[in-house]
């Protein structure tokens, strides 16, 4: 291979030999990369810079140096359990597929709003349609994996239902400006501006806010502190106004995982979107959807109890990763952990993630230490996120890592705690690291889950020693008030103010210990008590009014203006028995009892993951997510390995995920139009067609319907061919599937089309499941018998009956 074949092959390289500065050590993994992707192919050094590097250079990176070229063996390093069959870096440099094209045909209501020929996978398919029919204060819990489409589910709605409005919360601002970049293509406008974001000129902010109190303004994309200080008296307007659509919330396992500890602004928005629903017109309040890739049972009760809706839909589609191949490896010591790694990331391609818990502390690894270790192996374009970072830190590293600006600032590697990597969207990570034990197997396959996200295989690593056990142990067991205690702070902070039924306590409020009241601790201390009340169900915590938030605030700005906020706290009682000291510690005792069971259980699985398993890495991580709700129904995860300890033990090879498994529990309600209904009183009617059938009388029927609030047309897929401009969410069922279902998701009208081919049994069927809907309509051939009862005309069974031309005159 030439040298200017290797730079057109990738930009990253390009990039970095363009920048005079750039460093040995970047330029040769990637260079390794390259010739690994090639087919393990040598590079021709003469006439080139890189001719006079020396030998000793290249062989550290894996390189064989021969005369005028060089060119990569395989790295089997004895530290990692490969069994002289694979390399590590090999699948991800060759950026081998990973991912199973699991595609559909898109419903109509899809394939009109976003033009999309195919939805990406049944999940996501049931997602858009839950999304769509959702109705007023309904909420829909939508679990996809990775790459199958989540922002379709919410901005196909958006679309559809404007200039009614919709706020999509989203946890960085780069996942902001992604989001606002592909709506500006959609709708074929620069101009237009969606994210606010304190990166934002403040005119556009202000332009914005006024928009959304106006009602011109119908999609806006935030961040929780923005949408709960700058947007959140705007936000009111519109729901007092009734035009407020939809909330949504993308990566929404942040809620139930991170709670007040850090970005408590998730929960704090449950408590404004609360007060937005309760201050809309009725039958005019905001659906609310919440989007995320993965979510444990104990999330989910978490999500149920924080965004409770009138009717309540969950769509799972989970699947394991299949992209990543976990690899792991004990350490002796400090100094054995840097060998390791260095030596990893001379071998695994870029762009790199290492994650580690501490910032700080020198317990065990922390991010100082690790960043020392890079510099003084060379490595020059590497960054470090870490601590609770400002958004313009973190939004800074996302543009170096995508390449977005000069050569000067890109980034091969990010140094980060976990508050790097929730909700960004890079997708060509090749490999994740870490160096540390993290406290739940969730943080631990959410850090991995930034790797591989295009589709192709990636590499995730794990070096640890015994004292980071500790650290994790330590970071699991979260320090949580205890009852005694809980009922001093809650004595102090009880006598508050009260408005209604709404009680705004001060947490700066002291109790005899307590030295310094405005201190942090003594705030945190009584943060933690309200939010251990609010897991045992004892209160439910409220969107208090800020203060008005400046136009020219930056990110950094509404963060720390949002923390200022937390002096006090508005929350409203569910138990009366709440002032009795016993009744108090024991709904206490109970709720913390829950949450230390399922922190336990994370620990327990992460470490498990560590020290090595029986069996699929995957299969276990399947049973992990496997999701159960409030009424026992159980959702399963579909499997899928890239590779992991035991499947390369037995020899198995990293697999493709078969067809995700879909499951959907709850209902969601749709109601056809009134005069659709006044036809239909007992929620049923039925259409008789006369041979010779008039074809174009059936489609203006259709359309018809269709605009009417007919939303699922059950028939052979090949009868229904109609061109239609009805804009409400309609899809078409086959007979044949629908007929098997014991029950169906959506309670919507409903247009079953019978032809004489149909069998009475399948018909039979097709009809039990059409009379639990909210308006079941019939076209039947006007011979066609009753199935439950062949002495009589389906349609004299199925009453009131129409002709279609008596129909159309109707309607």
């Amino acid at each position: 291979m030439t040298f200017d074949e290797l730079r057109a092959r990738n930009r990253r390289l390009d990039r970095r030999l363009s920048w005079r500065k750039a460093s040995t050590a970047d330029i040769a993994v990637m260079i390794r990369a390259e010739l690994v992707a090639a087919g393990y192919a040598s590079l021709t050094l003469a006439g080139t810079p890189l001719e006079h590097w020396n030998t000793h250079l290249w062989s550290g990176y894996g390189l064989l140096h021969e005369g005028t070229t060089v060119r990569p063996t395989a790295w089997k390093p004895t530290w990692l359990d490969h069994y002289d069959i694979t390399s590590p870096d090999d699948a991800p440099s060759r950026r081998l597929p990973r991912r199973s094209d699991e595609a559909v045909p898109a419903d109509p209501f899809y394939k009109q709003t976003m033009n999309r020929v195919v939805a990406k996978s049944l999940a996501q398919r049931d997602a858009l349609r839950a999304a769509a029919l959702a109705g007023a204060g309904d909420t829909v819990i939508a679990v996809l994996p990775t790459g199958s489409g989540k922002s379709d589910v919410v901005l196909t709605r958006a679309f559809r239902n404007r200039p009614r409005q919709a706020i999509i919360v989203v946890p960085t601002v780069s996942l902001a400006m992604d989001l606002e970049r592909r709506v500006r293509r959609l709708v074929g406008d620069g101009r237009d501006r969606f994210a606010y974001v304190g990166a934002a000129d403040a005119s556009d902010k202000e332009r914005i806010r006024n928009g959304i109190a106006a009602g011109s303004q119908w999609l806006t994309i935030a961040a929780p502190e923005a949408a709960c200080t700058g947007l959140a008296m705007p936000l009111m307007q519109a729901a007092e106004r009734g035009t407020l659509d939809l909330i949504a919330i993308d990566e929404a396992h942040m809620v139930a995982e991170w709670g007040d500890a850090f970005r408590p602004a998730f929960q704090t928005f449950a408590g404004l979107r609360d007060r937005l629903l309760d201050i809309a017109p009725q039958g005019r309040q905001a659906a609310t959807v919440l989007l995320t890739g993965t979510l444990d049972t104990y999330g989910l009760a978490t999500l149920t109890r924080l965004f409770p809706g009138r009717h309540r839909l969950l769509v799972s589609g989970q699947t394991t990763r299949p992209e990543p191949a976990w690899w792991s490896a004990h350490c002796a010591d400090e100094a054995d952990k840097r060998d390791k790694l260095i030596e990893a990331l001379r071998h695994l391609p870029r762009p790199a993630l290492v994650y580690t818990t501490l910032h700080l502390s020198d317990r065990s690894t922390n991010t100082g230490t690790v960043l020392s270790w890079l510099a003084d192996a060379g490595f020059g374009a590497v960054t470090r996120i870490a601590g609770n970072p400002k958004p313009s830190d973190r939004q800074a590293a996302v543009h170096g890592l995508r390449l977005d600006g000069a050569p000067a600032e890109d980034l091969d590697i990010v140094v980060a705690t976990s508050a790097f990597g929730l909700g960004i969207d890079i997708p060509d990570v090749r490999t994740v690291v870490h160096v540390c034990v993290p406290e739940s197997v969730d943080r631990l396959y959410q850090e991995v889950g930034r790797c591989g996200r295009d589709g192709y295989a990636a590499t995730s690593l794990l070096l640890w020693t015994h004292a980071d056990v500790d650290v994790a142990n330590d970071m699991a067991r979260e320090r949580l008030i205890g009852p005694d205690l809980a009922w001093q702070r809650w004595q102090s902070m009880r006598n508050g103010r009260w408005l209604g039924d709404e009680l705004t306590v001060d947490l700066r409020a002291e109790h005899a210990g307590v030295t310094y009241p405005a201190s942090d601790a003594n705030i945190y201390w009584n943060v933690q008590t309200l939010s251990a009340m609010s897991r045992a169900g004892m209160i439910k915590r409220r969107w208090p009014t800020p203060q008005e938030v400046p136009a020219d605030a930056s990110d950094d700005d509404m963060e720390a203006f949002f923390d200022t906020q937390r002096t006090a706290a508005t929350i409203e009682l569910v138990h009366s028995d709440i002032d009795d000291a016993t009744k108090f510690a024991q709904r206490l005792t109970q709720g913390r009892r829950s949450t230390l069971t399922a922190s336990d259980a994370a620990l327990t699985a992460a470490t498990t993951l560590v020290r090595g398993l029986n069996e699929c890495t995957n299969r276990y991580l399947a049973r992990r997510y496997r999701l159960e709700d409030e009424d026992g129904n159980q959702f399963s995860v579909t499997v899928a390995c890239g590779g992991c300890p035991h499947c390369r033990r037995t020899g198995r090879l990293p697999t493709r995920a078969r067809a995700s498994i879909t499951l959907v529990a709850g209902h969601l309600h749709a109601q056809a139009a009134d005069d659709l209904r006044r036809l239909a009183e007992s929620g049923r009617m039925s259409v008789r067609l006369t041979f010779p059938h008039d074809h174009t009388a059936i489609r203006a029927l259709g359309d018809r319907l269709l605009r009417r609030g007919v939303s699922v047309v059950v028939a052979n897929s090949e009868a229904v061919a109609w061109r239609t401009g009805a804009t409400e969410p309609w899809w078409v069922e086959d007979l044949h599937t629908w007929a098997e279902q014991l029950d169906t998701p959506w309670r919507a009208p409903t247009l079953l089309m019978v032809d004489t081919a149909i069998d009475d049994a399948v018909l039979a069927r097709a009809i039990s499941l059409l009379a639990r809907q909210p308006l079941g309509i019939v076209l039947t051939p006007a011979t066609r018998r009753d199935p439950a009862d062949p002495r009589r005309l389906l349609h004299e069974a199925w009453t009131p009956s129409y002709t279609i031309e008596d129909l159309l005159r109707r309607i």
